[in-house]
């Protein structure tokens, strides 16, 4: 954990220019214990598509390292090329891949993580803003909480896994907040910015009793979450009681009503209208 401008993209690369310098003039360097490949790889899971086009130019051209990031423009921008994405990455033809999750559950990332080739010259799996793992991964990008596994299983046991970020801090418990996952009250909780929004959910999803699906007991709505789950939570706070707290940003406020909300509460923010979206049927007030 490091602060933004640190220097966290050397982490992995550096590895890549130590592994290639060393194969490329072994004469020059004692013996190492580690294993040194002549095609060192690395693999960089990053949460969205600008953050892994913007890690690709750094290491490009910083540090001289070929660099792809995988997702579908780049992708059909190589089918259009006649080029052969998965063979090239399985042959170690770029040093570092940028990926994200849901890419990873796909049948070319078992062909590339079966390849010889590959396999023999991995070194190392980072993720990127490793912050989100958590927040994202128990809402609307499930694979996320998936990282890990696929490190393990699909990646030789004896390469470095690391994740980095800048905002992983600890946060203020949300103590008061606790007794609305016992009073059978819907309840509809304000936030300022998303990332406050992620914060509070997730506190309040770990202390939910175990009793209940948890998934249905706290909602976060967002500006950033599918539009279909969006729409899920504004169907479960309707019409199924298990849902009991929604956890909203701004987008919330502007024509959304429910009126099974009771009770209304602003975190980080003064405004006004958060109360207005509650008290609709007044036999709950």
């Amino acid at each position: 954990i490091t602060a933004t401008g640190d220097g966290k993209s050397a982490l992995f690369a550096v590895p890549i220019l130590v592994h290639t310098e060393i194969s490329r003039n072994p004469d020059l360097y004692p013996t190492f214990s580690v294993n040194i490949r002549k095609k060192p790889v690395g693999i960089v899971i990053t949460p969205t598509k600008g953050l892994a086009n913007n890690i690709v130019h750094e290491l490009q051209e910083q540090f001289g390292i070929s660099a792809f990031a995988y997702m579908h423009e780049n992708i059909s921008q190589m089918i259009r090329q006649k080029r052969n994405i998965v063979t090239e990455i399985s042959e170690c033809k770029f040093q570092i891949v940028c990926v994200d999750p849901e890419h990873l559950r796909e049948r070319e990332w078992i062909t590339i993580t079966d390849s010889e080739t590959y396999r023999s010259n991995v070194i190392f799996g980072c993720t990127e803003e490793a912050h989100v793992i958590e927040e994202w991964g128990l809402g609307f990008r499930p694979l996320f909480r998936l990282i890990g596994s696929f490190f393990r299983g699909r990646l030789p046991s004896s390469i470095s896994r690391f994740a980095i970020t800048a905002t992983m801090l600890p946060g203020a418990p949300f103590d008061s907040l606790l007794p609305y996952l016992n009073q059978q009250r819907k309840t509809i909780i304000h936030v300022r910015t998303i990332k406050l929004g992620y914060h509070v959910f997730i506190y309040l999803f770990k202390h939910a009793p175990n009793t209940y699906n948890r998934h249905f007991r706290v909602r976060l709505y967002s500006a950033l979450a599918p539009d279909g789950y969006n729409q899920r939570t504004i169907e479960l706070l309707k019409n199924d009681e298990r849902c009991q707290i929604v956890i909203a940003t701004k987008a919330f406020s502007l024509g959304i009503h429910a009126e099974t909300l009771v009770d209304s509460i602003c975190i980080g923010t003064p405004d006004t209208q958060c109360g207005g979206r509650v008290g609709r049927i007044r036999t709950q007030n």
